[in-house]
């Protein structure tokens, strides 16, 4: 059989990775980090089926879940909506998650290589790019991350907008909860007084009803980062390579869909790549079928979550927006579906 390389370990490279190692392809995952690690995620699962966990083979990783059931949402001073969420979600942390992941696919006989970095810009037949987001020299995005203990939640999932930027607070395992937001980047320096960076940003939104709760709260010690050049526009694909998850371009974190949206691209994936192992196909054909499949799967999904983050995001657009979400005219149900 043909040996499949995979550049990054993150949700898309670890889970295609334990896919085929699971039907014997021999497979190699370098990734530049180690494990466990916190990275800038909202940690929340939503419209993951079980017929993808069945066929990435997830159900171990996800065990330790906590089920999410209630949503609120808020502006920067009152409660807009107060929602059951379509289908049941799952919480669960990113240093919890990955570990679990990482250590499955090495037990199915996958050769993983930490702290390796490969080149993106030229891919061999084989090579399969799960490395993430491509940074930009420039963005007026800044994503925020951080776990709180004893913070006392309204809702399993609590969302909060203003006009410079969204955040989420959501419940993981061992009772934590999740902060993790995606602000306008003006310019703010970290604290000098070790307390997360993501509160300066919370106060720089007008999120002070939300500070004033999260003081009661302690922080997670090593639990604070962040990241920066970030883009919310189609990625091109790299000519000869397969692109997976964030590589293949970022959705909007409002959605809580760019965790299941990494999975099901992997589980997109798993037949052209075994074909390809087993040459009963060449690389074009391989990444030909991928590519269209995708296209299928998530071209509406990622249209109309970029067109709403548009929406949402506009500072000239956002006293409609908090006046439309108070309504019950408002279409949260559906959007919630379409985004998944």
């Amino acid at each position: 059989m043909r040996p499949i390389s995979i550049i990054g370990g993150g949700l898309a490279g670890l889970s295609l990775g334990i896919g085929l190692r699971r039907t014997g392809v021999p497979v190699t995952l370098t990734e530049a980090g180690q494990y466990p690690r916190h990275r800038v995620c909202g940690e929340f699962i939503s419209g993951l089926s079980d017929q993808t966990i069945q066929r990435l083979g997830l159900a171990r990783a996800l065990s330790e879940s906590v089920t999410l059931h209630r949503l609120q949402w808020y502006d920067a001073e009152s409660l807009l909506r107060d929602d059951t969420l379509p289908a049941p979600a799952k919480g669960l942390s990113r240093w919890k998650l990955d570990e679990s992941l990482a250590d499955e696919f090495t037990e199915l006989g996958g050769t993983l290589q930490t702290d390796s970095r490969s080149p993106r810009d030229a891919f061999n037949p084989g090579t399969v790019d799960c490395a993430g987001r491509r940074p930009r020299k420039e963005s007026k995005w800044i994503g925020l991350k951080c776990h709180l203990q004893d913070f006392q939640l309204s809702a399993d999932l609590e969302m909060h907008m203003s006009a410079q930027g969204y955040l989420g607070l959501s419940r993981i395992e061992n009772g934590r909860t999740n902060l993790c937001g995606l602000f306008r980047n003006c310019g703010i320096k970290p604290p000098g007084n070790g307390a997360p960076f993501i509160f300066e940003y919370l106060r720089h939104c007008g999120f002070r009803r939300l500070l004033s709760r999260i003081e009661w709260a302690t922080p997670i010690a090593g639990s604070e980062c962040s990241v920066a050049a970030l883009s919310y526009a189609a990625e091109a694909p790299i000519g000869g390579g397969l692109q997976l998850g964030d590589a293949r371009g970022l959705i909007p974190p409002f959605t809580g869909n760019g965790m299941t949206l990494a999975f099901e691209s992997a589980a997109l994936a798993l037949d052209p790549l075994r074909a390809f192992s087993r040459q009963e196909i060449n690389w074009e054909s391989c990444a030909d079928s991928y590519t269209k499949s995708t296209r299928a799967h998530f071209g509406r999904r990622l249209t109309l979550a970029r067109g709403l983050h548009r929406w949402l995001v506009s500072p000239a657009l956002f006293p409609l927006t908090s006046a439309a979400a108070r309504t019950p005219l408002f279409p949260f149900q559906s959007l919630f579906r379409l985004t998944r």
